[in-house]
Parts: C-alpha cells; structure tokens; sequence
C-alpha cells in the first residue's frame, strides 16, 4: 500500500511540472520574429584563423543592432562566399554550405597554400575573416 501511494505521489508532482513548464509561458520553442530586428553590423567569427592544408574550419556569423547587442540570425537569409590570393586559380577551396546557415566549414583545395578570404552576407550587411593556409 505504502509503494502505490509513493507512486501516485511521483505521478501527480510529474503531472504538476509539465503542467507549470506548459502554463510558463517559455518561448524556446518559439521561432523568432526576425524581421523586427535591425542590423547594424555582422561579424564572422573567428575574424582571423590559421588552417593546415587538407583540414577544415567553421566559422560563424552573428549579428547586432545599432547599441552593439547580439539579435538572432535567420539562417534562410545568410549567404557565404570565398575568394583565394590569386584570382586567376578559379575555385580553389570547398564552402558547406554556401546559403542557409549561421555556420559554414572552409576547407582549402589541395596545394593551394596562402591567403584566402571568407564572406558573409546578411540583410544587406556584410563581413570577413581572413585565412592563411600552410
């Protein structure tokens, strides 16, 4: 008798929490209205970076607004782009992905050591980071 009563007490306080996190109001599951942000500036994280040939590097786009706080990112609307020291070698490296993510992995092309230059568009706004390849 002692063990269905625990049971039906551990039941009911379960009940209780899930009750009390539905009527909270948490919105973290709600996506946000990114429209009704402004962006003043974006930034690519790590602004500058060193990666050995045939490895990888992620970097990151954020964004804020005109006092300089941190406002989300709608990813639909980032775009990336590259570019390599010598223009003339064409498309010398790999972005995954080029469009629809706050984060993007660089990996240089074979043999293609130097400078190469990493963008991020967002809202009209954008930024870049440097990255030397050795």
């Amino acid at each position: 008798m002692n063990y269905q009563r625990r049971l039906i007490f551990f039941i009911g306080i379960v009940l209780l929490g899930i009750f009390l996190i539905l009527i909270s109001g948490c919105n973290s599951f709600v996506t946000p209205n990114y429209d009704s942000y402004s962006v003043s500036k974006i930034r690519v994280i790590p602004y500058y970076a060193n990666v050995k040939m045939y490895t990888s590097k992620t970097f990151t786009v954020k964004a804020y607004d005109s006092e300089g706080y941190p406002i989300p990112v709608d990813p639909s609307k980032v775009y990336w782009n590259c570019s390599y020291q010598c223009h003339a070698c064409g498309t010398v490296w790999t972005l995954n992905p080029t469009s629809g993510s706050i984060t993007t992995s660089f990996t240089p092309g074979p043999t293609y050591y130097g400078m190469y230059y990493i963008k991020a568009t967002y809202k009209g706004k954008t930024d870049d980071s440097q990255i030397k390849v050795d």
